[in-house]
């Protein structure tokens, strides 16, 4: 005997899907901008109470976060201590246990930050499904229609959770995915998007613009970058190959954290909404102090979680702005407008300098924008060559020109004039030409071979 189902019209099935999902105690909405301002307050303050609960349970975290025990709402939280990605690597298995909530099982990732230890990440089961459901949420803010075949792209493997997320937001969703990783040739990649009509790239953002912009008339309506900024000279590139493409980001995410934010249908660039129910975000000033909004500062984040990771205040290493009213989408939450990296320094051969000094003194000509420019220091044996990349947005200026201008640029000059540097350079380049990390980022300061 066969027993036929009654349809249930698409508004009566979104008016019987919950309005909250809960994950370990951890209240999450499935529809943040459904909700008004008192309503996500409400969440934040329950599940801020669930974390410190399980803070006060945890042996480890209580200790290394003593002053919690006078923390009890979202305001209380100023008067605790920065967490440092230096704080979180000495924390971080195999050599400690200090940030973890417990031994529960789950998912292993490593940072790909800069601290002297790597930043090995022991999340429970409950906490990657928690990343999981965030990322949906903000996929389907972001887009007016679902995608529906995915192509991604993004570095597979070396405990690294970019590439994971994307599989779980895929089967979520659902659509159907195409799991290539960003070892695939850009070409090869392509191939396969024309050939099974994918409608969506996910990449970080030089292969995607590579990608696009090396073979136009892509089936592609959305592409979605994470990993670091797009930045203008790769969205103009894109646009002028694709120009009716869907370009956001996937998430302002951390492997550390999980996502932060997300970008509703009218936010581009760099403003994200928060993920206010999942998260505690802080822009605060050198003493660690929060500022007002509208006023630019280093972001500081808390998950909200009661299992995995412990990170209280955790210094993200990038700057921004909380924005001051209202979205033209209708939401309550929050906006956050990211301004780029905290400096990153490099050391050449006992010399050290900033991201910060380059970007100061390379202003006078043109270049303003991290993803304009990037410092390279080539080693070959005991020597070094400095090769400079200006992208096409960036005005023509001769190598003399630069140098003349990174003259007074103390700490630089000293590694351009340096006995051992063989040849200094500048080059204009297409931004696919600009050195990326393993995992497809594009540093400003990169360096190559022995390192002293």
């Amino acid at each position: 005997m066969t027993t036929h189902l009654h349809e249930t019209a698409p508004e009566r099935r979104d008016a019987l899907r919950p309005r909250l999902r809960n994950v370990a105690g951890i209240r999450l909405a499935e529809d943040l901008d459904s909700l008004s301002r008192t309503e996500i307050d409400d969440i934040q303050q329950h599940n801020l109470r669930a974390t410190l609960g399980a803070a006060r349970q945890s042996i480890n975290v209580w200790r290394s976060f003593p002053a919690l025990a006078a923390v009890d709402t979202v305001d209380d939280f100023s008067s605790l201590p920065l967490l440092s990605a230096a704080d979180v690597a000495a924390g971080c298995p195999p050599h400690s246990a200090a940030l973890l909530f417990d031994q529960s099982p789950g998912l292993v990732l490593r940072s790909s930050g800069t601290a002297s230890r790597p930043k090995v990440l022991y999340h429970s089961w409950d906490f990657t499904d928690r990343v999981g459901h965030l990322g949906v949420r903000g996929v389907r803010a972001a887009l007016q229609t679902p995608p529906s075949r995915v192509a991604n792209c993004l570095w597979p493997g070396d405990l690294n959770g970019a590439f994971l997320f994307v599989q779980d937001i895929t089967r979520s969703l659902p659509a159907l995915s195409f799991a290539m990783g960003e070892l695939t040739a850009t070409a090869d990649a392509a191939a396969v998007i024309a050939a099974h009509g994918i409608d969506t790239l996910v990449a970080s953002p030089a292969y995607g613009a590579e990608l696009v912009a090396g073979t136009p008339d892509l089936p592609l309506r959305n592409f979605l970058f994470i990993g670091e900024s797009l930045g203008a000279e790769r969205e103009r590139v894109v646009r002028s190959a694709a120009p009716d493409i869907t370009v956001r980001s996937l998430a302002y995410s951390t492997s550390e954290t999980g996502p932060i934010g997300y970008q509703c249908r009218h936010q581009s660039g760099s403003v994200h909404h928060i993920h206010e129910d999942a998260v505690l975000l802080e822009v605060v000033d050198e003493t660690g102090r929060p500022v007002a909004p509208g006023t630019p500062g280093e972001l500081v984040v808390t998950p909200l979680t009661t299992s995995g990771m412990a990170l209280m205040r955790y210094r993200l290493g990038d700057r921004g702005q909380l924005l001051s009213g209202s979205c033209a989408c209708g939401s309550t939450a929050r906006t956050v407008k990211l301004l780029g990296r905290m400096p990153n320094s490099m050391t050449v051969d006992t010399i050290t300098f900033s991201s910060d000094h380059l970007l100061a003194a390379l202003a006078s000509l043109g270049v303003h924008q991290p993803s304009d420019c990037q410092f390279q220091v080539l080693w070959e044996a005991h020597r070094y060559r400095v090769r400079m990349l200006l992208s096409p947005a960036i005005p023509e200026v001769t190598t003399d020109t630069v140098r003349a201008a990174l003259h007074h640029a103390h700490e630089i000059n000293e590694i351009i004039v340096n006995p051992r540097c063989a040849a200094f350079e500048v080059q204009h380049a297409a931004i696919d030409q600009f050195a990326r990390t393993q995992r497809g980022k594009v540093p400003v300061l990169y360096q190559h071979g022995i390192t002293g």
